[in-house]
């Protein structure tokens, strides 16, 4: 409504807005929606001889504004709004350009960040690998020249080096994208991809794209991989827990055809060895050529050397065909010979494993004085206890009259628990084993072997599959004691599926305590596939495992 000097009233429109005008004694009022749209006029007053020119064109252009449309009237967004911001404007130019002259504009702001001169650095390098651009188009212009300087370049010579030959890593180490580094992987040369997958391993930086574009590339280049970067990349994906099956074959394929002109660097051999055992990567002909090498040239190896070798034949439980040498050496060794008390840890614990240690190894392991090196280099850590332990129930089991024996302080407090994986996939077998065996009385699970590691489940049967109460099992020669061994992703080698060679040796222990074991692999039992599926096939494999 328009009201003036409180003599005459004005309905003009539909919103409860107030609005105040510069007029005297004016003030022009919305009614609601409700009120009647119809306007009302009284012609019988007339408005005062003061009112101004000024109110009446107010009037007008009020009347004027109800013929226009309703969302007219809406607020808009204001242009300074919906301007982007100044990194955005200078994302859209270098997206956008099409050569070096629209490309370099960015360079001529007074201001450039490290990140739009990277990536401009980037588009150069891809435009000049596809043969898009020529070096002598920007190598001299003063906006290149610029960012050179804010890369970090003395010269631009040393920024076109690491454009055309790759020697400069910071370009895609310093890129904080992954995405954006990893496009320019596919720039560098093989030392360059190399050089750059060990900065990652020693900065501990993990980027799975980055990493992936490193391993696609790496694989797909023609140029043989010396037995040296071998080695580098090899200890990389361990480290980085990055193992590529891809580029695993493809080194390991190079390393097979380097080996013969390697004529006198163990160490080199040693390292990829011990990569490999890392990664628990099962290659057959990789391991072979390598045990073979160190086997011809074991006079030239170090005792650590040798050590390193069966260490790694032993987690992946391969031993190849002619290794009997380089076991007879292994077995020579002594333990002063290692460099530290655990190395000599885990040589003994690897030749228990393969199933080749002696006597004097085992108890050597169990002295008190031993212990005491151990224990010299601060607390024992938990592998090496449970290892302890192991070896222990070994003797136990198989030189019951041999001493001395592991203290038993050494193994109270070990925490011996599940992964959340691993969890996962036994308690899928437990819930399985429901149809078969249901009562407590006729399963046990989650048992402490006492030997350093848990089986997951106990139980017993006669000779009709038909299970038997625990109690009763024990006075009962009748009856098959089975232990449950679930074996998940972790339990098993990569390349070949087959169970670890810890793994192997904890099923020899079990048997040699009076149990039949029933190993459950995840390759051949998955927890998705319906309850019938998973009953039957334990049940054809306990049918088996009697049959054994």
């Amino acid at each position: 409504m328009l009201k003036f000097s409180g003599l005459v009233v004005w309905r003009l429109g539909s919103r409860n807005t107030v609005r105040k005008y510069s007029a005297p004694g004016v003030t022009m009022f919305k009614a609601d929606k409700t009120d009647s749209p119809t306007n009302i006029s009284d012609k019988n007053v007339q408005p005062p001889a003061s009112a101004s020119k000024e109110t009446s064109s107010l009037v007008a252009a009020a009347f004027a504004s109800l013929n226009a449309p309703e969302d007219e009237n809406k607020k808009k967004p204001s242009v300074k709004s919906l301007k982007p911001n100044r990194t955005q404007q200078l994302d859209s130019v270098i997206g956008n350009a099409t050569d070096v002259n629209s490309l370099l504009l960015v360079a001529e702001n007074p201001v450039v960040s490290r990140r739009h001169a990277l990536k401009m650095v980037s588009v150069l390098s891809e435009w000049f690998s596809s043969n898009k651009v020529k070096l002598s188009d920007f190598e001299k212009d003063p906006r290149f020249l610029k960012l050179c300087r804010i890369l970090g370049r003395s010269s631009a010579s040393q920024a076109m080096t690491s454009l055309t030959m790759a020697e400069d890593l910071s370009t895609v180490l310093g890129i904080t994208g992954d995405d954006e580094a990893a496009r320019l992987i596919a720039n560098l040369s093989l030392p360059q991809m190399i050089k750059v997958m060990k900065a990652l391993q020693l900065k501990g930086r993990r980027s799975t794209p980055l990493l992936r574009a490193l391993s696609y590339n790496i694989t797909k280049q023609s140029e043989p991989i010396d037995l040296k970067r071998s080695a580098d990349l090899l200890f990389s994906m361990a480290a980085l827990n990055f193992p590529d099956p891809v580029l695993l074959d493809r080194i390991c394929s190079d390393v097979i055809e380097s080996l013969p002109s390697n004529a006198d660097k163990p160490a080199v051999v040693s390292s990829v060895l011990v990569s490999l055992g890392l990664l628990k990567y099962r290659h057959e002909a990789a391991l072979s050529a390598l045990a073979e090498w160190t086997q011809a040239r074991r006079h030239a190896c170090r005792p650590g050397d040798v050590a390193s070798a069966v260490v790694t034949l032993a987690t992946v439980d391969y031993l190849p065909v002619h290794s009997d040498s380089l076991i007879e050496t292994a077995l020579s060794l002594k333990e002063e010979e290692m460099v530290k008390a655990s190395s000599w840890l885990d040589l003994v614990f690897a030749l228990l494993i393969l199933d080749k240690v002696e006597n004097h190894h085992l108890t050597s392991t169990l002295k008190p004085e031993f212990i005491d090196k151990l224990l010299s280099a601060g607390e024992i850590p938990i592998p090496a206890r449970r290892k302890l332990m192991t070896i222990d129930a070994y003797v136990g089991l198989k030189f019951p009259s041999t001493s001395p024996r592991l203290a038993e302080d050494i193994s109270v407090g070990v925490p011996i628990v599940y992964t959340k994986e691993k969890a996962l996939y036994v308690q899928s077998i437990m819930d399985t084993f429901k149809s078969l065996v249901s009562a407590e009385t006729f399963l046990r699970r989650d048992c402490q072997s006492g030997m350093g590691f848990i089986y997951d489940a106990e139980f017993a049967v006669d000779s009709k599959c038909h299970p038997v109460p625990l109690e009763k099992a024990a006075s009962r020669k009748d009856v098959h004691r089975i232990a449950v061994l679930g074996l998940d992703y972790h339990d098993l080698a990569r390349k070949v599926p087959l169970p670890l060679g810890v793994n192997k040796l904890y099923s020899r222990l079990l048997r040699l305590k009076g149990f039949k074991v029933l190993e459950i692999p995840y390759t051949e039992f998955n927890p998705k596939d319906k309850l019938v599926t998973r009953v039957q096939y334990i049940e054809k494999r306990l049918q088996e495992l009697l049959k054994q």
